[in-house]
C-alpha cells in the first residue's frame, strides 16, 4: 500500500521527463508537441502542490480557554479551531481534574469565535453551556457527559447574552 504511494509519483515524473526530453524523435514538430505536453504537465502538478501548500500553511492556532469548577473537581475545556472561510471548529469538553480521559459536551461546526460560546460551572456536576443556536449547520449539545450534567442553553437572534 505505501509502496504504491511511492511508485506512481515516480512514474508520472519519469513519463514527463520522457515527454520533455523526447529522445529519439525525429520529427520537429512532433518533438515541440510533446515538450508543450510535458510543460503543462509539470505547470499543473507546481499549481496542485502549491494549492495544497498555501491551504495548508499559515493557519491561526488553536485556542482555549478552561473553566473550572468550584472545588477543581471537573475541567470544561472550549477549543477553537478557526477554519478557511468560515469552517471554524468549536467543542467544549469535560475533564476530570487528574483524569486524562475528555467527554465531549457540546460541538459546533460553522463560524464562531472563542467569547461565542459561554461555560459556567452551578456547582460540581452541573455546567451551563451557553452558545449561539445555527440551525444551517452541525451544532450537537449533550445533556450528560460522564457525572456532569449539561444543561444546555441555545441563544437565539434576539435574545442577548449579559457579559
Amino acid at each position: 500500500m505505501v509502496l504504491r504511494w511511492l511508485v506512481w509519483p515516480a512514474v508520472v515524473l519519469a513519463i514527463i521527463v520522457v515527454l520533455i526530453w523526447a529522445p529519439g524523435i525525429k520529427r520537429r514538430w512532433l518533438q515541440i508537441v510533446l515538450r508543450v505536453l510535458g510543460g503543462a504537465a509539470v505547470a499543473c502538478i507546481l499549481v496542485v502542490v502549491a494549492i495544497g501548500v498555501a491551504l495548508s500553511s499559515g493557519g491561526p492556532k488553536t485556542q482555549y480557554r478552561t473553566v473550572t469548577s468550584p472545588s477543581g473537581s471537573h475541567h470544561a475545556t472550549l477549543t477553537y479551531d478557526a477554519g478557511f472561510l468560515g469552517r471554524d471548529f468549536s467543542v467544549v469538553t469535560v475533564t476530570k481534574n487528574g483524569g486524562c480521559q475528555q467527554f465531549t459536551a457540546y460541538e459546533y461546526e460553522g463560524p464562531s469565535d472563542l467569547q461565542s460560546t459561554t461555560m459556567l460551572w452551578l456547582d460540581e456536576t452541573h455546567l451551563r453551556v451557553e452558545y449561539r443556536a445555527d440551525p444551517d449547520r452541525y451544532q450537537q449539545c449533550k445533556s450528560r457527559v460522564a457525572d456532569v450534567t449539561i444543561t444546555c442553553a441555545p441563544l437565539t437572534a434576539g435574545k442577548t447574552d449579559n457579559r
